[in-house]
């Protein structure tokens, strides 16, 4: 077995489980029209802007999986996939984080409670 390889996705998976819990306007405790509309529009802003660097994350996984399994690959052009991996999911990461913190100032002090419970319980061990 390729260990920079398992190490890789257990990393990638990892990082999609931190992921995977989306807040949205169904999420927030009694949303007004107006909020239901900039959370509608937060999120596919949100989807816009991360799409580029998704589809370079998705092409340098699948150049990844495709260069470990070659008999003459070297760990220097590995490393370097990677390097592109994670550059592509760290601005994925940077949008996200802003998305969250933007969706923080539409809403009132008592939904914020529930939002950033919701925000907290998306870092705990599964």
């Amino acid at each position: 077995m390729n260990t920079p390889y398992i190490r890789c996705a257990l990393m990638l998976i990892s990082l999609m489980m931190l992921f995977s819990v989306d807040l949205n306007a169904a999420q927030i405790q009694d949303p007004g029209a107006s909020q239901k509309e900039a959370i509608d529009h937060m999120h596919h802003k949100l989807h816009d802007d991360q799409a580029p660097f998704k589809a370079t994350e998705a092409q340098a996984l699948k150049e990844l999986n495709e260069m470990t399994i070659r008999e003459d690959v070297k760990i220097e052009d590995v490393n370097a996939k990677i390097d592109e991996l994670m550059a592509a999911k760290k601005q994925i990461m940077r949008l996200r984080y802003d998305h969250l913190i933007e969706m923080r100032t539409i809403l009132t002090d008592d939904q914020k409670v529930d939002y950033d419970k919701a925000v907290l319980n998306r870092s705990a061990v599964k």
